[in-house]
Order: structure tokens, then C-alpha cells, then sequence
């Protein structure tokens, strides 16, 4: 499937072809591929995080003369679960899955919101999501392509326990579903595999950061 972005409100959705008509802004919109076709950014089941930044400096969007510049936010919401489990031995592996119940969604279903509170945290079993964050005027723009053997909403691990990025499904999916609490007691419980995850967690930040780097350096670049 291909990565596309509305040229014009920012949309990102994933299908085998653009739509002619924009699902989110109701327009006649033309869509950029923001495929990631180089083994840097990971293949093409991710996104291109430059081709992101360069689809939101030129959005058709009407702008607000009054409205001042909004940054752009952190890639925070998403963590590979390889990257979350390592460390960990099969039995921690394990107690950490049986945590959680499954939980099923039909595509374009809203799993969670931007600013909403981080009551769970969740681990991919089947299909894929997309991390989404939300610009002035209703613009909406991809940070990440979540698969099969990851994870997202780790932001239900560290305060304020607030979301920030709104996840949608692309497909139909299923996930584990961890309540914060239990995951945060389980991790108080056994110190040594809390301090695994959080040591994980903050060393997946970086990564994000550079997710963030690309984004902007394609956000900032001129036209050739």
C-alpha cells in the first residue's frame, strides 16, 4: 500500500491509490506519495518523514494571518515493542502481554486523540494504525506507520499521562490493550523490568527526534 497526503489539509491516508475526493477536507485534492522508498527511513511500510515536512510547507490550506506559527510536535507516541521488550527475559515478555485484553477495530476508527488522558498502552497483534497529529484550522499530519510487533501510547507510562498524537486504524486491526495501572504496578513490582522500559523508552526518543529533524528539514527547504 502507498502513503498519501492531502495537498491541501494535510490528510494522510494509506490505499493502493489516492482518492480524487479528500475524506477529510472535502475537496477535489491532488495527493503527494510520501512512501518511504529508501531503506533509511525503514522501506515502504513507513512513511518519509522529509516528503511529510515538504507536503506541509506547501498546503493549499486558506492561512489565518492572525494565527501564529504552531511548532511542530514531538514524534512521541509510538515505540517498536522490540525495542520496548528488549532486555527483558520470555517470562517478563510474557506477565507484560498477559497484562492487557484484545481489542478490535474497523478502519478509520479513532483509537485514541491528541490530549486525550493515556489510560492504556498499546501492543500491535494484527494490521496497522497511524500516528497522527492535529495543526491549526483542523490540518492533520502523519508522524508514523504502526505494524504488527509494535507498540503506541507509551505516553500512559510517563506524566502528565496525557496523548500526544491521535491514533487511527488503517486496516482492520487487533491489539493488546495494557490499563496504565497495571502496566505501572507491574513495573513497580519488579523494578528491574520497569527500569528496562523506561531505559528503552527514553532511549527510543532519540530516534523520534530525528523522525522530527527530517520532518522539519522538509518543512524548511526551499523549492528547486
Amino acid at each position: 500500500m502507498t502513503h498519501w497526503m492531502c495537498t491541501t489539509c494535510g490528510y494522510y491516508l494509506q490505499s493502493a491509490m489516492a482518492p480524487d475526493l479528500c475524506p477529510s477536507c472535502k475537496q477535489v485534492c491532488a495527493f503527494n506519495d510520501v512512501t518511504c522508498y529508501d531503506a533509511e527511513c525503514g522501506g515502504e511500510q513507513n512513511i518519509d518523514h522529509l516528503l511529510v515536512g515538504s507536503t506541509l510547507r506547501n498546503l493549499k490550506g486558506v492561512p489565518d494571518p492572525a494565527a501564529k506559527p504552531k511548532p511542530m510536535p514531538l514524534p512521541t507516541e509510538t515505540l517498536p515493542l522490540v525495542e520496548i521488550l528488549r532486555g527483558l527475559n520470555e517470562q517478563e515478555k510474557q506477565q507484560l502481554k498477559g497484562l492487557g485484553r484484545l481489542e478490535s477495530y474497523e478502519p478509520n476508527a479513532v483509537i485514541f486523540n491528541e490530549g486525550a488522558e493515556a489510560r492504556k498502552f498499546y501492543l500491535v497483534e494484527e494490521g496497522q494504525v497511524a500516528v497522527e497529529s492535529m495543526l491549526d484550522r483542523g490540518m492533520r499530519f502523519p508522524i508514523s506507520v504502526v505494524s504488527v510487533g509494535q507498540a503506541f501510547g507509551w505516553s500512559a507510562l510517563v506524566p502528565p499521562h496525557v496523548y500526544t498524537a491521535t491514533v487511527v486504524a488503517l486496516s482492520n486491526i487487533r491489539v493488546i490493550a495494557i490499563e496504565r495501572e497495571k502496566l505501572l504496578n507491574q513495573m513497580q513490582a519488579n523494578t528491574s523490568l520497569g527500569l528496562t522500559i523506561m531505559q528503552n523508552v527514553a532511549s527510543m526518543i532519540s530516534s523520534r527526534l530525528r523522525s522530527l529533524e527530517l520532518a522539519l528539514v522538509g518543512f524548511l527547504q526551499k523549492d528547486r
